[in-house]
C-alpha cells in the first residue's frame, strides 16, 4: 500500500487496520477478520471482541521557512472491546506487540514512511449494557511522518 500525501490520513488509518488483520487472529474466527477489526466506531450490530482503529489528532510543523513539506504528528486510539478482562488484556497486548513489531521490514510502517512508533496510553473503561459487561481498552498510539 502506498500512503498518499492528498489521502495521508484514510490511507494511514487503513494501512495500520489491515496490519492488525494481518497480524491478530480473531477468537470468534470470523472471515478476514470482517466485524473484529474496522476503521471506526461500528453502526452495524457487532460481536465482541471488537477492535476500532481512529485518528483522534493531528499536529503540524514546517520542516523548514521556504520547506513545503511538514512533519505532522499523528495520534491513533486503538480500542479493544472485548467479553472479559482477560481477553481485553490479551487483546491489548497483541495490538501493542503487532505495531511495535512492525515498524521495520517488508510491508512495516517504516517502509510506508510511518515513523516513531510510541504507545502514550492505556485506559482500561468498564461498561455495563444491560446484562452484559463489557470490557474495553483505549490504546492511544502516536507516529511521526513527513507530508
Amino acid at each position: 500500500m502506498t500512503i498518499s500525501a492528498e489521502t495521508f490520513l484514510s490511507d494511514t488509518i487503513i494501512f495500520l487496520r489491515d496490519l492488525l488483520r494481518k497480524n491478530i487472529t480473531d477468537p470468534l474466527g470470523r472471515k478476514d477478520s470482517i466485524g473484529f477489526i474496522m476503521t471506526a466506531y461500528a453502526k452495524r450490530n457487532t460481536q465482541y471482541p471488537l477492535i476500532t482503529v481512529m485518528n483522534s489528532g493531528l499536529d503540524t510543523q514546517k520542516l523548514g521557512m521556504q520547506s513545503e513539506k511538514h512533519w505532522t504528528t499523528l495520534t491513533f486510539e486503538f480500542q479493544v472491546y472485548a467479553r472479559d478482562s482477560k481477553e481485553v488484556d490479551r487483546l491489548t497486548q497483541q495490538v501493542i506487540n503487532t505495531l511495535k513489531d512492525n515498524q521495520y521490514g517488508y510491508e512495516s510502517t517504516d517502509v510506508e514512511e510511518i515513523h516513531g512508533f510510541q504507545v502514550t496510553s492505556v485506559v482500561p473503561i468498564i461498561e455495563v449494557d444491560g446484562d452484559n459487561t463489557i470490557h474495553r481498552k483505549v490504546i492511544t498510539v502516536v507516529y511521526k511522518v513527513i507530508i
